[in-house]
């Protein structure tokens, strides 16, 4: 897969492509399903099959509120499109030029003259251009003016429910895991390096790896959370708590996971850590040793939950 992040560095226009367009947060079922029509489509035609998205929501300009939360990094997104065997992402900037950029400009410069778009394939709500009046149906008007194959891909559902990310994103932040999960179609999981905290765990007797997590992301809501760490490919089970640890005063919000029946060295690693499901909310102790007694209880019942 070959990753191209600059509108001038496009050189593909020599093979017929397939074009799958979006925004791809999280790219959830709703998402995988128009990447496998694509990946389909463009092996049966050899063609080419290239994801067009944008490294920046577009919200961050068009929108007073900014951009939502993300529920991948970049570089999270990236490797969940190579193991749909894609053969060209284009992340670009979310700019004024794309902004600003009339619907049939889009159409013609980028998908038919940059891309040679053969056939492309879009959500049912895909909008784009100069304030979102490009939709589904002016890709319907200039199919046959520029000789393409549209498929536009209907809601996807769990029962009666459309999967977004706005909805998956509102999941993670209730703390309904579970849910989000179904949605996503894997596991959510955040990324990180494992950075030296207060070692307030260590002290009291279960030690947890501090995650650096980049600040764009949505985390769960504050809570203790039965979790899976995937450490050099190799997974473990564990328990992760994401908070302000209230019994020891006001704090910036950490993600600190206990790994069970593990004692190496993390420092300094990036580690995946996948949630499965609320094990509880966030508590404030009267005492330390209250707290260190809910941690026991709370690793038993890991144990139980990984059937350890």
């Amino acid at each position: 897969m070959e990753i191209i992040t600059s509108l001038e560095t496009i050189d593909i226009k020599s093979y017929k492509c397939g074009v799958a367009l979006g925004s791809f947060d999280g790219i959830h079922i709703g998402h995988q399903t128009l990447l496998m029509n694509l990946v389909d489509v463009c092996r049966k035609n050899k063609f080419k099959s290239v994801v067009y998205t944008f490294t920046n929501h577009p919200r961050s300009l068009t929108s007073r509120n900014g951009a939502p939360n993300r529920i991948l990094t970049e570089k999270d997104k990236f490797n969940v499109f190579r193991e749909f065997d894609i053969d060209y992402v284009i992340s670009v900037e979310f700019d004024d030029l794309h902004r600003n950029l009339a619907p049939a400009k889009f159409v013609e410069d980028i998908l038919i003259r940059k891309l040679n778009m053969a056939y492309g394939v879009v959500g049912f709500d895909y909008r784009f251009g100069y304030k979102a009046h490009g939709d589904v149906n002016l890709l319907k008007e200039y199919q046959q003016q520029f000789m393409y194959e549209l498929k536009i891909v209907d809601a996807v559902k769990i029962e009666d429910e459309i999967i977004s990310s706005t909805a998956i994103r509102k999941f993670i932040g209730d703390g309904m895991i579970n849910k989000a999960n179904l949605f996503l179609g894997r596991k959510y999981s955040v990324f990180g390096n494992v950075v030296r905290g207060k070692g307030l765990g260590h002290q009291l007797g279960f030690p947890t790896a501090n995650l650096k997590i980049e600040g764009n992301l949505i985390l769960p809501k504050p809570g203790v959370y039965y979790t899976k760490c995937i450490i050099d490919e190799k997974i473990y089970p564990s328990i992760t708590s994401v908070g302000y640890n209230p019994t020891f005063g006001e704090n910036p919000i950490t993600v600190e996971t206990h790994i069970l029946n593990f004692d190496n060295d993390l420092y300094g690693k990036e580690i995946e850590v996948q949630f499965y499901h609320c094990c509880r909310g966030e508590m404030k102790f009267a005492s330390v040793d209250d707290l260190v007694k809910q941690v026991q209880i709370d690793i038993k019942s890991a144990q139980i939950y990984f059937n350890m």
